[in-house]
């Protein structure tokens, strides 16, 4: 420990000096100091010791929390892991630790990650927690970085540690291994919430975005990890130069260069195709409606609601009457009137008189309506409940129902709650705002009419990475996603939903209408972008505009169970491959 402090004393004292003498910031005598606090940087970084490795876990999950926060720092996905690889590089490397205490270890410094990249970047869940499951803020921030952290903690550690408790060698090989079974890891471990390493840091590079249509957005982790693992192998470079492999570091850091060009080049002619036909389609004119409807009642500070404004069905129909008056008169379009989730505040299928307000409100304006309500049906253990979204023809029939599928934990449903009814019980007393849902099992899609195929997916249902898919295989041209972001306040929420809805426009090529009862309401295009005007977060307001619906060719979306298979045989491949050149996994520790 002695050692350690001495060290850390002498990378203060340099930068100290450096900060401190100006007259060394010119010629040769700044390059000498630079080149002393680079070595003495090095060897601290280097040394296998506590204090070090809490210093790199702390500086990894500030990293990771600031780049997943869909903001300015969205750059910093390219670096942030990088010195959780290097804990877990000596961790491994250490010939003092059993392999149990390397997985105990390993496992801890993830966790420190990710619970520091949870409370960062999900102040969303803690302003949730805190006020509509009226928690003290302290126990939301617990809450958000210990359970939630754990579980980005588990995705963590899959994907680069336990690849590392089958190689017995570090020494150059073991990094296209294991980038391999990180890109095979990825897509296919399930998330609480779906989110990619690649997605959070490309949300905003254009032509890098494109290439989800061939590989998802988990598809650009090979980007964004792989600037990592080429870290690591210049990192060994400087540090370890005997354990440099150069065979390995030319062909990663030639392959991986020569992907990012063809990538960026497969980006901009796929831009510019499709641009080409965007005017193409079937005419559908959207009136949708963003009405900011209050949530106070149910928190437990009315005063971080922020929305002002009481629910009222009254209020939601004028509203609708003054955006479907202002529309221009041409009855050759169809129309269809949005309203986003939790703002219809009737069990529409179980109310008649509800049922002729609505029927006489689209009878007279000419029409359809799309909105979100709630069903239910007794079961012999009680009653059975279903969030929903209905689609009201212009002549007042119902032409079809979805039921939501991807349910909120704890929001829409409590997990483990039918194998230990006494702890569901228990929850439902600390929380008497959760509710109870049954899960949907059909991507339904609607028909407005012949030609008008649409889906109509309810919130976090954009965060599954099959169920957009399959709605748009099954024949949607155009997906309406209905929200309710009001529970978050003024966070990032709204934000990585933006985020996410881009994503599943570009993975499966089709136009996108984001609604929330508190915004931001937006039209995104097959491309991603956003197009025309967006409403603000907590705004009242209405968006006016004619779509047309459109489905382009995606290889992602058509074939993404062979690029799994692909990316198997490759794994494999550069296994066999790895073993035979290096001996990988030999017996021998280290040899």
């Amino acid at each position: 420990m002695r050692n350690e402090k001495g060290t850390l004393q002498n990378l203060i004292s340099h930068i100290s000096k450096l900060i401190s003498r100006p007259r060394i910031c010119s010629g040769m005598h700044f390059v000498a100091k630079a080149r002393s606090l680079e070595k003495t940087f090095l060897l601290y970084m280097g040394k296998s010791n506590p204090l070090s490795s809490l210093v790199l876990v702390f500086i990894s999950g500030v990293g990771a929390g600031l780049a997943s926060m869909v903001s300015s720092f969205q750059y910093l996905g390219l670096v942030a892991y990088f010195p959780l690889l290097l804990v877990l590089d000596r961790i491994y490397q250490s010939q003092e630790y059993t392999w149990k205490r390397k997985i105990f270890y390993t496992l801890l410094a993830c966790w420190g990650v990710g619970a520091i990249g949870a409370t960062i970047a999900n102040p969303w869940m803690i302003h949730s927690i805190h006020v509509f499951g009226h928690m003290p803020w302290g126990i939301a921030v617990l809450i958000t970085g210990l359970v939630y952290g754990f579980e980005i903690t588990l995705v963590l550690w899959v994907c680069f540690g336990f690849p590392m408790i089958f190689i017995k060698r570090l020494e150059g090989w073991d990094i296209p291994f294991r980038f391999c079974f990180f890109l095979l890891a990825d897509p296919l471990y399930p998330r609480l919430f779906q989110w990619s390493f690649g997605g959070f840091v490309f949300t905003e590079t254009v032509w890098i975005a494109q290439i989800a249509d061939l590989v998802g957005d988990w598809g650009l982790g090979f980007y964004s990890i792989g600037f990592h693992f080429l870290l690591l192998l210049f990192w060994r470079k400087a540090l370890l130069p005997a354990s440099f492999n150069k065979s390995v570091a030319i062909g990663f850091t030639g392959v991986y260069f020569f992907l990012l060009v063809a990538g960026i080049a497969y980006g901009g002619w796929r831009t510019t195709q499709l641009e080409s036909f965007l005017a193409e389609g079937e005419p559908l004119h959207i009136v949708a409606i963003q009405p900011n409807f209050s949530l106070q009642q149910l928190a437990s500070n009315p005063d971080l609601a922020y929305s002002k404004r009481e629910t009222n069905i009254r209020a939601l129909l004028y509203d609708s009457q003054q955006a479907l008056e202002a529309l221009p008169d041409d009855s050759t379009i169809p129309k269809l009137l949005v309203w986003p989730e939790s703002v219809y505040p009737f069990a529409y299928l179980k109310d008649p008189a509800e049922q002729k307000r609505i029927q006489r409100f689209v009878k007279r304006y000419q029409t359809a309506l799309l909105f979100a309500t709630i069903d239910w049906e007794e079961t012999p253990t009680g009653y059975q409940f279903y969030g929903i979204s209905l689609l009201i023809g212009s002549d007042g029939e119902i032409k079809g129902r979805y039921n939501k599928i991807f349910l909120i934990p704890f929001g829409e449903y409590i997990p483990g709650g039918a194998v230990f009814p006494a702890y569901r019980q228990w929850l439902k007393q600390l929380v008497p705002n959760i509710s109870e849902f049954k899960r949907g099992d059909d991507f339904t899609v609607f028909q407005l009419a012949d030609n008008l195929p649409f889906s109509g997916s309810i919130c976090f249902d954009v965060f599954s990475p099959k169920i957009i898919r399959n709605m748009v295989r099954n024949g949607a041209q155009f997906v309406i996603n209905l929200s309710n972001l009001a529970w978050f306040g003024k966070t990032n929420a709204t934000r990585q939903m933006e985020m996410m809805i881009r994503w599943k426009a570009i993975e499966n090529r089709v136009p996108f209408l984001y609604i929330s009862n508190n915004g931001e309401t937006m039209f995104i295009n097959a491309l991603g972008e956003k197009v025309g005007k967006k409403l603000e977060l907590f705004e009242q307001g209405s968006l006016s505009k004619t779509i047309l619906l459109q489905q382009y060719f995606s290889i992602y979306r058509e074939y993404r169970e062979w690029l799994l298979a692909g990316i198997f045989l490759v794994f494999l491949v550069i296994t066999i491959y790895a073993q035979w050149k290096d001996r990988l996994f030999s017996a021998k520790l280290y040899e």
